[in-house]
């Protein structure tokens, strides 16, 4: 086994997965630091060695200190020379990791704040779908963003439709339902929920915010045109949880 890999698997199995103690957690955490600085340029792993240590050691995947120290410089090094299985290796980290779909401490996250952000994580779900369009890994990460994306946007309902973190613009509206129509081909092609309800009120309020903008001097607000204009909803809370 790699030198660099075997000595990262020596420092965790000298702590159990869970529970440590504060102490536990500092010592671990000076053991990797020492371990990190001592790595160098050519006892970096190959790609397929990270490959294997994944299909081995899977759980030791997710350490800050080896995501930045390790996987980062071999994906990047594999990115740099026009590869993509370094970009796959990223998406496949998320299997039986679902809650990290949307973290920021995700290898895909972690990776893509390095490269500075020159691709985000959608834009490398297109690169790798381009060549590989049935990657089960990258169809499944691509469907549970958007699924977010479009979750968030409507949260605010009846207050308004967001588009990320800020409202929505008239001019934004035809791209969002190009995004729900990728959504709702990427549910009926992985059928891994009942997705109808969500992308029905997608295309019911993005049409209504588009109509409402576009006639602001004719309401107090969203609230008052859906219901001027019969347009049926509950806030939030009450009703758009999608699960």
């Amino acid at each position: 086994m790699n030198k660099v890999l075997a000595e990262y698997i020596s420092i965790c199995s000298q702590f159990r997965k869970d529970g440590l103690s504060k102490p536990e957690r500092k010592q671990r955490h000076a053991m990797l630091s020492e371990w990190t600085k001592n790595i160098h340029t050519d006892e970096i792993p190959t790609m397929l060695e990270l490959c294997e240590f994944r299909d081995c050691y899977g759980e030791l995947c997710y350490n800050n200190y080896f995501i930045k120290s390790i996987i980062i410089p071999v994906v990047a090094a594999d990115f740099e020379n026009n590869g993509i299985d370094g970009i796959k290796f990223l998406f496949s980290c998320f299997r039986g990791h679902d809650r990290l779909y949307n973290n920021a401490n995700s290898p895909l996250s972690i990776f893509c704040d390095a490269i500075g952000y020159k691709y985000n994580p959608i834009q490398l779900t297109d690169l790798v779908l381009d060549v590989e369009p049935e990657n089960l890994d990258v169809l499944n990460f691509k469907y549970y963003s958007l699924k977010s994306y479009l979750e968030i946007s409507l949260h605010e309902i009846p207050s308004g439709i967001l588009d990320g973190m800020n409202g929505v613009s008239v001019s934004a509206i035809l791209d969002m339902l190009h995004i729900v129509d990728e959504f709702q081909y990427l549910s009926e092609r992985l059928s891994l929920n009942d997705d109808s309800a969500l992308i029905a009120d997608c295309r019911k309020f993005y049409s209504a915010y588009e109509n409402y903008l576009k006639n602001l001097d004719s309401f107090k607000n969203f609230a008052d045109y859906l219901n001027k204009n019969g347009i049926e909803y509950e806030v939030y809370s009450n009703t758009y949880y999608y699960e």
